[in-house]
């Protein structure tokens, strides 16, 4: 994707480098990428990170800040909560930018994994398990996160041929165990 030419726009400069942070991580874990690289992806200075942001783990928090809410998700009929989470999981991420891979590729950094758990705390554990309802709903909400995530691993960082198929039947497999978990069955 082309480079933007540079404007003197503070809120489009700052765009700029939340898009190229978002694409950088998803790309590689929060100790592989650096403020330069972003900077260039974004085509300013690498000193506009610590003016915008005061650091690069201030840029990474609003980068992936509210990337992970699934509030939109949960409205709907409960009998089709788990195809709405596969066909999500599963959509093609045209800018780039997926919450889950900077998830699974920078979870194990102290800083930036605090960051990450407690925006999936937050975000997704636990309005699904308010969503859900019951005594063990947030066992059930941390295990439908659990699939999400594992698929992704599966797919998209090791990279398994059986879960590059066609997408109707990934989303179709992937919805159907997502809802037993969803239904408490």
């Amino acid at each position: 994707m082309p480079t933007p030419p540079v404007t003197g726009d503070r809120a489009a400069t700052r765009a700029r480098l939340l898009d190229a942070a978002r694409r950088s991580f998803s790309g590689a874990s929060y100790g592989e990428v650096g403020v330069r690289e972003i900077a260039g992806g974004a085509g300013v200075n690498a000193a506009l990170v610590n003016r915008y942001f005061g650091s690069k783990l201030g840029l990474f928090a609003e980068a992936v800040g509210d990337s992970f809410t699934i509030g939109n998700l949960l409205v709907g009929d409960r009998a089709t909560l788990g195809d709405r989470l596969a066909r999500y999981l599963v959509r093609p991420r045209p800018d780039g930018f997926d919450p889950t891979l900077v998830l699974l590729r920078s979870a194990a950094h102290p800083e930036a994994g605090a960051v990450l758990r407690s925006a999936l705390a937050e975000q997704v554990a636990a309005p699904l398990a308010a969503w859900l309802g019951g005594a063990d709903a947030p066992q059930r909400a941390g295990l439908v996160v659990a699939v999400l995530f594992g698929f992704t691993l599966t797919r998209d960082v090791i990279g398994a041929p059986a879960l590059g198929g066609e997408r109707e039947t990934l989303m179709r497999h992937l919805g159907a165990v997502l809802q037993r978990l969803i239904d408490g069955a």
